[in-house]
């Protein structure tokens, strides 16, 4: 008599087990099916800027200092949000020019400058910008980030240098127009040909 109740027991336990197992399944599969979008909450993700103030077709930008140009950025087009001091730029090329009269020309994809503080980053959308030296060198990086104020020129990503019978590579730079000076950050590797 005893043996017909334990039966019964371990019967429901069993059904109870595979009711959890089922329900953790379901669960699991909705959210498989619903993807990450699902589980990210929407205020992580930022909001772009929907409307811009003014669109503008063959921007041109410059800085100039004791009457001498130090940089000029071009682009196809702009938008222009006022609000937040900042111009959103396609195809982009810029000329920086050094104390010494030493010049250098990027052009990337996009870029957006801080028209208050005159800071801008240049990139490109797939491979690497390739900022062009007058003295033959080459820096290759797949984006680029001036500060205005220190006349810095400075990326976190991989970059490499070729020049006359060397190559640079690396990751991370630090250029100072002033003192024409330059450092790669991290990971440096050096080949002379």
């Amino acid at each position: 008599m005893s043996a017909k109740p334990m039966v019964g027991h371990a019967r429901l336990a069993r059904i109870g087990l595979l009711s959890v197992i089922f329900a953790v399944l379901s669960i699991l599969t909705i959210f498989i099916v619903g993807g990450p979008s699902r589980r990210i909450p929407s205020a992580s993700v930022p909001a772009l800027p929907q409307v811009a103030d003014a669109g503008l077709k063959e921007f041109a930008f410059l800085q100039s200092k004791d009457g001498r140009v130090d940089w000029k950025i071009q682009a196809r087009q702009a938008q222009v949000f006022e609000g937040e001091a900042k111009a959103v730029l396609s195809d982009v090329q810029v000329t920086l020019t050094g104390a010494e009269g030493v010049s250098m020309t990027v052009a990337g994809d996009e870029g957006t400058i801080n028209t208050t503080t005159k800071d801008f980053v240049i990139g490109k959308r797939f491979g690497d910008l390739a900022l062009i030296l007058k003295n033959g060198y080459t820096i290759y990086t797949p984006r680029l980030a001036w500060v205005n104020q220190e006349h810095r020129l400075w990326t976190d990503e991989p970059v490499r240098i070729t020049g006359p019978r060397l190559e640079i590579i690396g990751r991370g730079m630090d250029a100072f127009l002033e003192t024409r000076e330059m450092r790669i950050r991290r990971n440096v590797r050096v080949g002379i040909h």
